[in-house]
């Protein structure tokens, strides 16, 4: 199990990562599902491509943009305006 430092140290990593997201892609917000799950999955392909290639260090950036990407999105969701339910 993780430590709290552990966790810390990941989720101060995602949030950097997700300011560098909006400061790239800017707001994304109305993006459809779609979209969303083929820019996941291109990040967790690059996951996998790192695993195969066995470089470590970009992995972990990679997972830590992956999880940067299903922020955003959940985000997404939440901003889409009043139509959307988080209970449905």
């Amino acid at each position: 199990m993780a430590d709290e430092s552990t966790r810390a140290k990941v989720l101060l990593a995602v949030l950097a990562e997700r300011e560098r997201q909006d400061a790239k892609w800017g707001d994304q917000t109305q993006n459809p599902d779609l979209k969303w799950n083929a820019i996941l999955v291109e990040e967790v392909g690059e996951i996998s491509q790192d695993i195969l290639d066995k470089k470590m260090a970009s992995m972990l950036e990679e997972i830590i943009q992956s999880a940067a990407v299903c922020i955003a999105w959940a985000e997404a969701f939440f901003n889409r305006g009043p139509n959307f339910d988080a209970e449905e």
